[in-house]
């Protein structure tokens, strides 16, 4: 039975009432990277759709949501393959950070062809950039910070007390740093800018389970021992 995992937490609006935040993880296509989808209020924002877009399509239409974007952590092709046909049913935009627009349609940049039995990948979605810092997507608060090191423009999304963290963290783990555009001085700094975080968000990570970033610091080597 394919995973399916759900949170929740809770958020204060401005009038102090305790409206609930669903984060939904669906694993997709042959690498099962996860795709989340971010629900508050009759909305939902889809992070990372990287297959199985008629699944997913199902998925939304059964929660009666208004979707009112898609982000993505970065633009390997595990993480975008279900880009292209969410736009053409929802009519919405796809945001990524800039420095990985040519990776949605160029096959070596997004590492589709670089792996036997992974078909080439060429999206024809026109990306909208996401920022480093606040952005307003649809209802959403999303804050971007930009992390390289797995890929040029890998960026970790906080939304409410959540982080998304694309390839660069994983559950007691972090990314692979040697596809194109990786670097592992990148990655080093992006690391240290994730312990140097305060707050214990809940952690979504690109593949595998979900985590705390308290548990990360005392429990992940590459945290607590700078082994990169």
């Amino acid at each position: 039975m394919p995973l399916l995992f759900i949170m929740k937490e809770k958020k204060k609006t401005l009038r102090k009432v305790n409206i609930m935040m669903e984060v939904i993880c669906k694993p997709v296509g042959p690498v099962q990277a996860n795709c989340y989808m971010v629900l508050q209020d009759g909305h939902c924002l889809v992070i990372d759709p990287g297959d199985d877009a008629q699944m997913l399509d199902q998925m939304l239409k059964a929660m009666n949501v208004t979707v009112d974007g898609i982000v993505l952590t970065h633009a390997h092709f595990d993480h975008i393959g279900a880009v292209d046909k969410l736009i053409e049913i929802y009519g919405v935009d796809v945001y990524v950070n800039a420095a990985e627009f040519d990776f949605l349609s160029k096959p070596e940049a997004n590492s589709s062809g670089l792996f036997e039995g992974i078909d080439r990948m060429s999206l024809k979605a026109k990306p909208v950039e996401l920022k480093e810092g606040a952005n307003r997507i649809g209802t959403f608060d999303v804050t971007a910070y930009y992390a390289p090191g797995h890929s040029a423009g890998s960026t970790i999304l906080e939304i409410g007390d959540n982080l998304f963290t694309g390839d660069v963290l994983f559950y007691e783990s972090i990314g692979r740093t040697d596809l194109p555009s990786g670097s592992a001085e990148q990655m080093r700094d992006s690391l240290n800018f994730i312990k140097s975080l305060k707050k214990n968000y809940t952690v979504y990570p690109g593949h595998g389970p979900s985590t705390t970033l308290d548990y990360e610091k005392t429990h992940n080597p590459y945290l607590m021992y700078n082994l990169i």
